[in-house]
């Protein structure tokens, strides 16, 4: 397996994307390089002339079976170690903070026709965090906490596109009832109709994460992503962020998007029918045309309370965040007993001053 470090060509210091300007900007010497300027760089450059150098393997390191398997590198700026598992396709240096592309594991089947790249930065992912806990005080102390917010990272998610078609019907009866009052009677009168809508839609590019590590209601919550600014993948924008490969492929997630794509149909078919439907029969098929592999960009953050982990994940190119902030049970019961005492306070200062 080999790695790849994206490197400055004025001065060999790591060249990371820049979300904000979108652009590569050198770390080190502020070199700037656009779109057009990186492609032609990586495609008149070697791998020998970017670095690629393979890994260095510890012969006594033992992985235990319950453990996914890590491969060791040595990082090409530093010398250090870097830890990847088995799904990794970059990642960085603890101590440098380069990043080392695995091509390897973007080549052939894994290789993404499409990429999104980032454009939301970190400050706006911690702005968005921050924002998300505001005025929340009874949350857990670590939720506040500098060290932990300051570990929000970017990864490239991998997601399978598909295009496809929904076709089907529902039907059922539909009762709509009037009630009026003559003299002492109450009328009812019930209108009863056999309700059926048919109908057809095409479908473009549904996303479905291909990763088993992201939690899948997880990755539908930050959508939608903006489909017609992807990108055809060059492994560049990688630098500066982590990536993972697909471990569930395109057949396992393709029940995932088909009933996407039907429950999009019946809300379409629902929509057109004033009131409910009792017992209603549902007849809705979906096929898939093509399907599509793709990188997108999501800015992620795991905050361990007792020892359970609170994900957070931000869409990496609109900034729509999702996450959950648990109650902290401490600080519940110290607010509760504050709030009693401060009614007996109260009480017993009116007391004091009107009786």
């Amino acid at each position: 397996m080999e790695t790849t470090v994206l490197k400055c060509p004025s001065c060999n210091s790591s060249l990371p994307y820049d979300a904000e300007k979108r652009l590569w900007k050198c770390t080190y010497c502020g070199s700037e390089f656009t779109r057009e300027q990186i492609l032609e760089l990586t495609a008149q450059k070697s791998d020998a002339d970017i670095d690629i150098k393979k890994p260095e393997y510890k012969e006594d390191t033992e992985i235990p079976e319950d453990q996914p398997e890590l491969n060791l590198y040595r990082c090409q700026n530093c010398g250090a170690e870097m830890v990847a598992d088995q799904n990794t396709s970059s990642t960085f240096c603890v101590y440098c903070g380069s990043t080392g592309i695995l091509k390897s594991r973007l080549e052939g089947k894994f290789r993404p026709k499409y990429i999104i790249p980032f454009s939301k930065t970190k400050d706006d992912a911690i702005a968005a965090y921050n924002g998300l806990r505001k005025g929340r005080f009874l949350a857990p102390s670590e939720f506040g906490k500098q060290e932990n917010i300051e570990k929000i990272t970017g990864v490239y998610i991998p997601f399978w596109l598909y295009d496809g078609f929904s076709q089907g019907l529902i039907e059922g009866e539909r009762h709509d009832k009037t009630s009026w009052r003559s003299g002492d009677y109450i009328y009812t009168k019930t209108d009863v109709y056999h309700e059926l809508r048919a109908g057809s839609e095409a479908f473009e590019k549904v996303p479905a994460d291909g990763s088993e590590k992201f939690d899948d209601d997880l990755m539908d919550s930050i959508e939608p992503f903006k489909l017609d600014e992807l990108e055809p993948f060059n492994y560049s924008y990688l630098s500066g962020f982590l990536s993972e490969k697909y471990d569930v492929g395109a057949e396992s997630d393709e029940k995932r998007a088909s009933l996407r794509m039907n429950n999009s149909l019946k809300e379409s078919l629902y929509s057109t029918i004033k009131g409910s439907l009792i017992s209603p029969t549902e007849r809705i098929n979906c096929s898939i045309d093509k399907v599509e592999y793709a990188l997108l960009p999501v800015w992620m953050l795991n905050t361990f309370v007792n020892g359970k982990a609170h994900t957070f994940a931000m869409n990496g190119q609109t900034g729509k965040i999702v996450g959950d902030i648990p109650i902290d049970p401490k600080k519940s019961i110290m607010f509760l007993l504050f709030l009693i005492a401060l009614g007996f306070g109260i009480g017993a200062l009116v007391d004091y001053l009107f009786f």
